[in-house]
């Protein structure tokens, strides 16, 4: 393999990994959605809490949209907030593992487990870079 072909491969890389962060990054918004809507369709117990999360969702959503970006045009901004999200991401599957949930705690443990093999890949130093 030379070396434009080992550049190729990389770049190819790196916009995989840019769009499994930008999926995150939609889903985390879109449960936050899901939460405006479900706060006027039926009665919030706790409305502050509920704000925190919305807030949460939307602040956590455009900041892996950024982090993508920052994946995206070889940015080292992007790693860091990424890796974090996607440790939490992790943490949250054994949650949903204990609350029988093991579907969707499979799932995410899965995307993340990937995501951050790939920010990891991506970030060890090369002569490139």
């Amino acid at each position: 393999m030379n070396q434009k072909d080992s550049s190729n491969t990389t770049s190819k890389f790196r916009l995989a990994t840019s769009a499994l962060i930008s999926f995150e990054g939609v889903l985390v918004l879109s449960g936050g959605a899901f939460l405006i809507v479900e706060s006027f369709i039926s009665e919030a117990k706790n409305p502050d809490a509920l704000l925190v999360e919305i807030l949460f969702a939307i602040l956590a959503g455009l900041g892996l949209l950024f982090a993508a970006q920052g994946i995206k045009r070889k940015k080292r901004y992007g790693y860091s907030p990424a890796l974090l999200a996607n440790f939490i991401a992790f943490a949250v599957s054994f949650y949903l593992r204990e609350a029988d949930r093991i579907l969707l705690a499979n799932l995410l443990a899965l995307i993340s487990t990937v995501a951050v093999v790939s920010i990891i890949l991506l970030s060890r130093p090369t002569s490139k870079d």
